[in-house]
């Protein structure tokens, strides 16, 4: 039996963590945003790698700084708590007062020792994070991206790739993908060749398909159904399913990172 890898797996929970939802605004009859200067695929993931590695050794430098400052505080402790373990039976004291007191002591050790071993194991995380950051980067100016990739519905884009200002909640978030306007049951299909790794619910996107085409994923939700099962190959321009109302959304993911890197799939559709 054909099993969903780990990363097409991965994919489906990234997107649903880091993609905004198609309707997380007011809908309206508003014209689509207007697009920005569209920048070369590689330029995007180099970026990113950037602003990833910069936002890394940031947090790292916090950590550090933390467990310094946590083993400098830990050092005095431990020494007065020595000093408390070795103190004699205090005159008029009985044995339940001293045994408080000592137990109050190897709680105040214990209790330092659990929080420098958190920012110990929260450092070594940092640190491996920053390793594969780093590889990931050097991958990136090797691996094949795609040059040309067909659109999966016929409409137009309402919301696009990259951050935007909630209109709500005036909060600036990110979107990992293009949401596109379409009539209601407009036919989805496949926009390059490739393989289905995963169809089926995906938290937030309702009914979706990832597709795997070698080096990317792409990510189509909002689906009324999914047509094809797991594991079907697939031509360009290949049903997939229809539309479940007025709105579908997409995503294009390099093969980079735990679950995939996003990159603004609206340069690489065909004209």
């Amino acid at each position: 039996m054909w099993r969903a890898s780990p990363l097409a797996l991965a994919v489906v929970v990234f997107v649903t963590a880091s993609g905004a939802r198609a309707d997380d605004a007011p809908r309206g009859k508003k014209k689509p945003p207007a697009a920005e200067p569209a920048r070369a695929p590689r330029e995007v993931l180099t970026q990113q790698f950037g602003d990833e590695a910069a936002a890394i050794e940031s947090a790292l430098g916090t950590v550090t700084e933390k467990l310094a400052a946590a083993d400098t505080a830990r050092t005095r402790r431990l020494a007065a708590a020595y000093r408390i373990l070795q103190l004699p039976v205090g005159e008029g004291e009985d044995a339940m007062a001293t045994a408080r007191r000592r137990a109050a002591a190897r709680l105040l050790i214990d209790r330092d020792l659990a929080e420098r071993t958190l920012l110990a194991v929260e450092a070594n995380q940092l640190r491996t994070a920053a390793k594969r950051t780093a590889d990931d980067a050097k991958r990136a100016s090797e691996i094949v991206l795609p040059e040309s990739i067909g659109r999966p519905v016929k409409g137009t884009i309402a919301r696009r790739f990259g951050t935007f200002v909630h209109e709500r909640s005036k909060a600036t978030l990110s979107r990992r993908g293009l949401d596109f306007e379409v009539a209601a049951r407009a036919e989805v299909v496949a926009v390059a060749d490739g393989q289905v790794r995963y169809a089926g619910p995906i938290r937030g996107l309702e009914t979706g398909v990832v597709v795997d085409h070698g080096t990317y994923f792409t990510v189509i939700g909002k689906l009324a159904e999914s047509v094809v099962p797991v594991g079907t190959r697939v031509v360009r321009g290949d049903r997939l399913g229809r539309a479940q109302r007025g709105r579908v959304y997409f995503e294009v993911r390099v093969k980079l990172g735990p679950g995939g890197l996003p990159i603004d799939p609206e340069p690489l559709f065909s004209r």
